[in-house]
């Protein structure tokens, strides 16, 4: 029987190295929630870590409040979180996880709180628990997965699923699928200088990593999208790539028609349809979650030419809103850190089970992660799931490690030197021929080798979080 017998919450500061622009927000700068965990088992313990960024206007996107009241709430839901997980008891980490998840959601709806938001504090719990689980039980997060050792049943998520098994390949190698921002220069011409030695526009970020895969956001202006999408396709070609790609709608949708309408304009360009036709991954979150799941979007969806999978990523705030968004039509969902690893993995299986008649996709996200914490547990998570590609932009908009206090980034590097190495003097992620090695992170207990010492940073708090935030 696991206990959950203490829960830390502490906040850094992280600054951007350039700005970051998605949606209807411009990240130059965001905390970053630490979370330490204490399981117990019997006269056995031991600590487990997760670690988020907060950025501004993703778990709500509300235009009219200010950064520091959204901030405001979401400490608030991972203050609740980590009192109410203190004293949790359960034969399994998935238990655990079960029994936090309903009294977290309870909670939210009690307070008018949205899934999303809500959900950050019990994922942030959750990724420690299973951390500390692996830790103590000395098993990586693949096998405890796989092998029943953490107790996971994607049957008791996904009633549909019960008698069939889902048996993903791990991945040795994820490919980086690199973010194009609403505002990021696409050649050197249109780049502001950088401020360190990484590259700052999209041409020097391939040469530099070899990329191969791209997430696209775009706005829902169709004569806009249309040049911004040519221009990329051209540019890639020059640089002879013939990238795969996502787009990211951005929610930049209110009605069923506007994808139509929109999707229609784009393919008419016989460059871009071919592009489309070779390349494009998944539409991702076209909709704004307030109609994304309205039954009029599904007429839009089987509209669409076969095979043109769109998928959610905002709208998915519970543990079962990836399945409601298929029946309706869309093609699957993104396993991100912040929406909880076991959700994920039911996820995973749940389309997995459904591809077999029909188009699905599940893809991985970011929301600006960085290590040393969060990044080697979303690639041991996206590994495992059997996933061949996975968006990584904290490396770019951040170019560092989390500073958490002590020398921590160091030992990163000497315990996943496939993943880490000092380049440019600080220690960066190791992206070779557009990709990043998965071996150490799968070997680990849960992605990550050394333990943290986050003991320096201060609770989490109202005003550590908003600490120089305006």
């Amino acid at each position: 029987m696991y206990e959950i017998t203490e829960v830390t919450a502490r906040v850094a500061h992280t600054d951007t190295r350039i700005p970051f622009r998605y949606g209807i927000a411009e990240m130059t700068r965001a905390p970053h929630a630490v979370i330490e965990v204490r399981v117990a088992e019997g006269r056995r313990s031991t600590l487990g870590f997760a670690a988020e960024q907060l950025p501004p206007k993703w778990f709500t996107k509300d235009p009219h409040s200010a950064f520091r009241d959204d901030l405001r709430d979401m400490v608030a839901v991972i203050d609740n979180a980590a009192t109410t997980a203190v004293g949790l008891r359960a034969a399994s980490a998935f238990d655990l996880w079960r029994q936090l998840d309903e009294a977290q959601a309870e909670w939210g709806r009690a307070h008018n709180i949205p899934g999303l938001l809500s959900g950050l504090g019990t994922a942030l719990v959750e990724r420690a628990v299973i951390d500390a689980v692996c830790r103590l039980e000395e098993t990586p997060f693949a096998t405890a997965l796989g092998s029943g050792l953490l107790g996971f049943d994607a049957a008791a998520i996904h009633d549909e699923l019960r008698g069939t098994v889902f048996s993903p390949q791990q991945v040795d190698r994820l490919h980086v699928r690199h973010t194009v921002g609403l505002g990021d220069p696409l050649t050197d011409a249109e780049a502001d200088p950088s401020p360190d030695a990484l590259p700052v526009s999209l041409v020097s970020s391939i040469r530099r990593y070899g990329l191969t895969h791209l997430k696209i956001k775009t706005r829902a202006d169709a004569a806009e999208d249309t040049d911004r999408l040519r221009r990329i396709r051209a540019l890639t070609r020059e640089e002879g790539i013939d990238a795969r790609f996502t787009i990211d709608g951005n929610e930049s949708m209110t009605r069923a028609d506007d994808l139509t309408e929109w999707w229609e304009t784009l393919t008419t360009d016989p460059e871009l349809r071919d592009w489309f036709e070779s390349g494009l991954i998944a539409i991702e979150q076209p909709f704004a979650r307030a109609v994304a799941l309205d039954p009029s979007v599904g007429d839009a969806l089987r509209a669409l030419p076969h095979g043109t999978r769109v998928i959610i990523d905002e709208s998915d705030d519970a543990v079962d809103t990836v399945r409601a968004a298929m029946d309706l039509g869309y093609a699957g969902g993104t396993y991100k850190g912040c929406k909880g690893v076991f959700r994920g993995a039911a996820n995973a299986a749940l389309i997995a089970e459904r591809g077999r008649t029909r188009p699905t996709i599940l893809t991985a996200e970011d929301l600006a992660t960085l290590g040393p914490i969060t990044v080697p547990q979303d690639i041991a998570v996206a590994a495992t799931l059997g996933l061949t590609h996975i968006e990584r932009n904290g490396h770019h908009y951040f170019g560092r490690q989390a500073d958490l206090g002590d020398d921590l980034e160091e030992r990163l590097a000497a315990a996943h030197p496939d993943l880490y190495a000092r380049q440019d003097g600080r220690v960066r992620l190791v992206v070779t021929d557009g990709a990043i090695s998965t071996r150490t992170a799968l070997a680990a207990p849960f992605g990550l080798v050394p333990l943290p010492h986050p003991d320096s940073l201060p609770a989490l708090t109202v005003e550590t979080a908003t600490l120089g935030i305006d």
